[in-house]
């Protein structure tokens, strides 16, 4: 720049132009070229950083999803290991009882873990819209992996009970909380995908919760592997988690100054969420029957069949089959011991590839049919039925078919969950999503999945005695299998009906977006 100023002034002298005006004429250009380089250089500078702070802005959100994902891995694996001790754990926890404990006493086991659950996510749920979010899921964490702990040293079943059903309080904590940090992390475009990934947590952490939790020899043991693990969630939340501002994804930073009263009426006014959550609901009871009392089930038809004679006392049954090894699957006869290992690799294959199945659906075709979502959901969940309902009729005479069966329907079934979570999302102000969050666990915990293992199971014993007397020749496994058979029907009503709300829903659910949507962008005027 200065040899080019040189030279231009050495040209105007041999000209004989260089006055005094042309002089200032000059310099004055020269000057602007020299800001305008400076200018460049600044923009070029901010251009790099802006391109800087987007990657590591990027890298953190990649990193706090993969950690809560984590977290939420080991929430099914903790929830799921004492289904997979069931068997062992109702014969050393109830010594009265020579079967054990009943059918009803397991059950209350889930029941009392969610009714501390209702209790407990109103209250995350409020303070999740208010505090730091990093802090209160990280405090749950902790929480519940000390209780989770603690619960394999208890020496009774009442004892087990009340401390299984504290570790409620760490985990409302957390899926109160987490599914809103993942909403104000990432923008709409890729909110499905990112709750396709962190709900593949769910089939993954229940099949894998069967496999270890009947992995140790000893129950107790498989019930200290995932709380060492949980803990290690705890300090990644810590100090690796990214908590955004409420609403950053939707380019606005807000501060919930409403009463938690007028969250509540706003949330309840909201037509396709509150048919979202009642149907959920009814997902979440059939997968609560299901997940409980699956294994237990198909023991129980392995055992109605089994040798020698004196095993079960089942040789005056006319379904027991004399020299009877077991039912054949892939790799050959499926003994009671590896009932948890088929069901588990059922739960987990089958739920992965719902859970993705529907995050693509959505992610696809939402853009094209905004009223998609409560039609991918309903629709699975209608198309689930027969094939589960097949699957839990032939698990005593065809176990190999049986579950081939169910990984049908587990696919179907598992279709819907990380897209009525986005529904959720979408459809609430960002400043109450926390809230409204917990009012959807609560429910599906609360009437759902925790109510379930109670009411099948007391179903179940209801149904017995007429069972018994009706078929005399039948062994008590024979009798306990065809027990739970017919008061499965209880969950499939229920599910049938969740598929018919979840359509409903279709009529508002775009409305309901749209509303949200439109009041961002008030906001963002203001």
């Amino acid at each position: 720049m200065i040899r080019s100023e040189i030279k231009t002034k050495q040209k105007m002298e041999s000209a004989g132009l260089l006055t005094e005006n042309n002089i200032s004429r000059v310099s004055s250009s020269n000057s602007r070229a020299r800001d305008g380089d400076r200018d460049n250089d600044n923009d070029s500078k901010r251009v790099s950083s802006d391109s800087d702070s987007e990657r590591v802005n990027n890298t953190r959100k990649w990193i706090s999803l993969a950690i809560l994902f984590f977290a939420n891995l080991m929430n099914y694996m903790d929830r799921y290991t004492v289904s997979a001790i069931l068997t062992q754990f109702s014969k050393e926890m109830c010594p009265d009882d020579p079967d054990g404990c009943s059918t009803s006493k397991e059950g209350l086991i889930q029941t009392a873990f969610v009714v501390v659950y209702m209790a407990a996510a109103p209250i995350f749920g409020y303070l999740g819209d208010r505090y730091s979010r990093k802090y209160l899921m990280a405090l749950g964490v902790i929480i519940w992996a000390s209780l989770s702990l603690t619960a394999s040293f208890m020496p009774s079943y009442w004892y087990f009970l009340i401390v299984r059903a504290l570790i409620a309080i760490g985990e409302s904590a957390f899926t109160t909380i987490a599914p809103t940090v993942l909403g104000d992390l990432f923008t709409d475009e890729t909110r499905s995908m990112v709750y396709g990934i962190f709900y593949t947590a769910i089939p993954i952490g229940s099949g894998l919760g069967f496999v270890v939790g009947n992995a140790p020899a000893e129950w107790r043991m498989g019930l200290r592997i995932t709380p060492g693990l949980t803990f290690l969630a705890a300090i990644l939340i810590l100090v690796f988690l990214y908590d955004p501002p409420r609403g950053e994804s939707e380019g606005k930073t807000i501060t919930n100054k409403s009463s938690y009263m007028e969250d509540l009426k706003y949330i309840g006014g909201v037509k396709s969420f509150v048919l979202n959550a009642a149907g959920f609901t009814c997902v979440t009871f059939t997968t609560g029957a299901l997940a409980w009392y699956a294994p237990s089930y198909i023991t129980d038809g392995i055992s109605s069949m089994e040798l020698p004679e004196n095993c079960c006392n089942c040789s005056t049954d006319p379904n027991w089959v004399s020299n009877y090894t077991g039912p054949q699957g892939i790799w050959g006869p499926i003994t009671k011991d590896d009932v948890t290992i088929y069901f588990g690799a059922v739960t987990l294959f089958g739920g992965l590839i719902g859970v993705t199945a529907g995050m693509l659906l959505s992610k696809n075709l939402r853009p094209k049919y905004e009223w998609i979502d409560p039609v991918i959901c309903g629709a699975s969940l209608l198309i689930s039925i027969p094939f589960l309902v097949a699957g839990i009729f032939l698990a005593k005479d065809n176990l190999g078919g049986a579950f081939i069966i169910i990984f049908f329907g587990m696919c179907f079934l598992n279709t819907n969950w990380s897209v009525a979570v986005d529904m959720t999302i979408y459809v609430i102000t960002p400043a109450r999503r926390s809230t409204a969050e917990a009012i959807h666990l609560m429910m599906t915990h609360a009437l759902g999945e925790a109510g379930a293992p109670y009411l099948v199971g007391v179903l179940a014993d209801g149904l017995k005695p007429g069972i018994k007397k009706n078929h005399v020749e039948y062994c008590a496994e024979t009798v306990d299998y065809f027990g739970m058979q017919n008061a499965m029907f209880l969950p499939f009503a229920l599910l049938f009906l969740g598929g018919l709300l979840f359509l409903v829903a279709t009529i508002w659910v775009v409305k309901d977006k749209q509303a949200v949507e439109n009041e961002g962008k008030t906001a963002a005027i203001l």
